[in-house]
């Protein structure tokens, strides 16, 4: 059940909610403060500071809290407070609050009850979960109200189905999006990308999508091309669409201040945000001087639909839409200021240079929102953190309505799966930062956006040999494996190291194309079921209470479980199995409980738990290179087990009409029977062999599906 409560008199919507049907909204009492039974008592407190403040204290029941999507520390987010103020923090380490994103949305667990919490409030939020023990949670917005909805369920699927249900289902990606990705800021010239994508294919490494950064652009100006660098970009585009390659684009939502410049002379004075005076506001991003489209409005959405639709007929298949938190390194009011924090100042004060110098610019200020106005006349701090979403929207709603398309954001607020999913910004090729975004992905999913991943090998600094192939092992099990690199950092391509590594990545990459099968199954169950395809081990275990203390471990689909191996010089790992499982590097069953296993270098853990299939095919240069027969995995300790299969045309939107095939395998005691749930999709017949591994050996079989 979701129950809507409203606090002051909201003033600005946020468009998270598409549907308000079946939810029950609650009255206020005397004092003005809401009672649901179990989780909100009466001895709540509202204080109004001022006419634009509001802090909200209630009483909370809860020993456990998961979500908020991107944030980093601990994944149970209990007992810390946290901002909601979407920023461009790109050296975060553990501690780092605020990020690029804001998922205001969060599933509290205690004893006998879960309920998720979803404070919807689009502009500068605080939320503490009980950071002084005292079982209070706190809410602070700068605004004159805000909705909160509490959404019940006695089970964790239920409770995101219901906010699903409340800010809308995922988009479903195209099948190719789940190939593996290569990007580098920067490959600078167009014979440069050909020569990436030459090698992929002539050292036979599997490779679906190549990613243009900033560079391609004329001097950064968005929806242009170098006329040097990439002086014949269609021939280009061409010959990788030939060569089996798609191709994604970023798009910043900085344009560039120049006079003759179209994009530029379209917008002035008609689409961009306004400063206080009612003036085009202007910030400094990579073209130097330039204005910020407000995508809040329909007509510039549509007018920036348009020039991504160009983009998009030209070739380009999928786009990055970044820097939209907004990123600004620095404003006249900025260089102003700096001038005047500076003035006077001798060397002997360093420190204060130093202190000064840092509340300089988008980083230092995190107060930044109330020099920027909407055309509507809304501030801009009151809807800063639905910025990423809007102009993500804008993307999604010009392009073709039936085609499925990539499209990411860095910055994001709930209600973004409807039109894309996210990647998590700027990390760096630190060990800690696979342990860190394990939490990451798997709160992501916790909060609704299935199609999620991160820069893989690390964006910033300079990765190891060693820890090049540990992020790729973690990479290749999560939704968007995309390998990501900073200019002036070491180059991450899996030949870059020499033939040792080169063969252990290929393999690696490799075994993500065999397992294409499963993913997309449990991709696609999960955009018709509501179930992300990545998840905490306790959201499909959440009668083990011991899964919930880990961290370190996630599901990738409903079965398998993964144990990435994060700290250097690690031959072996502690795992733990909520139930039987088949190690799948040594093919043996483990029982449920605490294992150590063996990690080599070439292996990363993983598991299939027992009852459940694993479809797998041949290894292709990219994902739908051709028709391939099918392999199963059976875990089938006591000779029984289920799976399931799924396939559509892996482009269009059909399948919601119907048109997909769902099948579901049963295998017992040494039959096979396959029950066709929906089948409305023309397929080639294929040879299905399954290899089933039970208590006393394996056994295997054939059918034809």
């Amino acid at each position: 059940m979701i129950f809507k409560l409203v606090y002051g008199e909201p003033d600005v919507i946020s468009e998270a909610v598409i549907s308000e049907k079946k939810i029950v909204v609650l009255e206020p009492n005397e004092k003005g403060l809401y009672k649901i039974e179990g989780i909100f008592e009466d001895k709540s407190l509202i204080i109004n500071n001022n006419e634009d403040e509001i802090i909200l204290k209630r009483k909370i029941n809860g020993k456990k809290a998961f979500g908020f999507g991107d944030k980093v520390g601990p994944f149970n987010r209990w007992g810390k407070k946290y901002v909601f103020w979407n920023t461009d923090n790109f050296i975060h380490h553990p501690n780092s609050d605020p990020l690029y994103k804001s998922f205001p949305f969060f599933i509290v667990v205690g004893d006998n009850i879960k309920y998720g919490i979803f404070i919807d409030y689009p502009g500068y939020l605080e939320i503490d979960l009980d950071s002084y023990g005292i079982r209070e949670m706190e809410i602070k917005i700068r605004g004159k109200g805000f909705v909160q909805y509490v959404i019940t369920g006695t089970k964790l699927k239920e409770i995101l189905s219901q906010y699903l249900y409340l800010t809308g289902k995922n988009v479903a990606f195209p099948k190719w999006a789940f190939g593996y990705q290569q990007s580098r800021w920067s490959y600078f010239t167009e014979k440069e990308v050909l020569e990436v994508a030459k090698k992929f294919r002539t050292k036979k490494i599997p490779c679906d999508v190549i990613w243009l950064d900033i560079d391609y652009m004329d001097q950064y100006k968005v929806f242009t091309w170098d006329k040097n660098r990439f002086k014949n970009y269609s021939k280009m585009l061409e010959k990788l669409h030939k060569d089996g390659f798609k191709v994604s684009a970023i798009i910043d939502p900085g344009v560039k201040v120049e006079e003759g410049y179209e994009v530029f002379e379209e917008g002035k004075n008609r689409y961009f945000l306004k400063d206080n005076e009612g003036k085009d506001f202007e910030g400094a991003v990579w073209p130097g001087r330039v204005r910020f489209p407000d995508f809040k409005e329909r007509k510039v959405r549509r007018w920036w639909g348009k020039k991504v639709r160009k983009m998009y007929e030209e070739g380009i298949d999928g786009f990055w839409n970044d820097m939209n938190e907004i990123s600004i390194f620095a404003t006249e009011k900025d260089i102003k200021e700096a001038q005047n924090l500076v003035k006077d100042l001798k060397l002997e004060e360093g420190i204060n240079l130093a202190i000064k110098a840092g509340v300089i610019g988008e980083i230092g200020r995190r107060g930044r929102g109330e020099e920027i106005v909407h055309l509507d006349g809304t501030k801009h701090y009151k809807v800063k953190n639905t910025y990423g979403l809007n102009m993500l929207r804008a993307s999604y709603e010009g392009l073709e309505k039936n085609k499925r398309k990539l499209l990411i954001t860095r910055s994001a607020y709930s209600g973004v799966q409807r039109y894309g999913g996210v990647w998590t910004g700027d990390n760096h090729s630190w060990w800690e930062h696979i342990y860190l975004e394990m939490s990451r992905l798997m709160s992501l999913g916790l909060v609704g956006v299935f199609y999620n991943g991160c820069d893989v090998g690390g964006f910033g600094g300079d990765v190891t040999a060693e820890l090049l192939v540990r992020f790729m092992q973690f990479g290749s099990f999560i939704p968007m494996f995309r390998n990501h690199s900073a200019i002036g950092t070491r180059k991450q391509e899996p030949w870059m190291f020499g033939r040792k590594y080169e063969k252990i990545l290929k393999q690696i990459i490799e075994y993500r194309y065999k397992l294409i099968p499963y993913i997309y199954t449990e991709y696609m169950f999960g955009i018709l079921k509501n179930i992300p395809l990545l998840t905490p081990m306790f959201f499909h275990f959440e009668k083990d209470e011991k899964t919930f203390s880990i961290d370190d471990q996630f599901m990738f689909g409903r079965s398998v479980i993964v144990a990435p191996v994060y700290k250097p010089g690690q031959e072996s790992r502690m795992v733990y199995l909520p139930k039987r499982s088949l190690d799948l590097n040594k093919l043996e069953f483990l029982k449920k409980g605490w294992h150590e296993v063996e990690a080599p270098l070439s292996k990363i853990p993983h598991f299939l738990v027992d009852g459940s299939m694993l479809p797998m095919q041949e290894v292709m240069s990219y994902v739908d290179e051709r028709v391939s027969d099918i392999t199963v995995i059976v875990s089938a300790y006591n000779d029984r087990a289920i799976g399931y299969y799924y396939e559509d045309d892996g482009q269009t939107n059909n399948y919601k009409k119907g048109m997909y095939n769902l099948y579901k395998i049963v295998y017992d005691s040494g039959k096979v029977s396959v029950i066709k749930i929906r089948e409305n999709y023309l397929h080639a017949k294929r040879t299905w062999n399954l290899k089933i591994y039970t208590r006393t050996g394996l056994k295997e079989l054939q059918v034809e599906i």
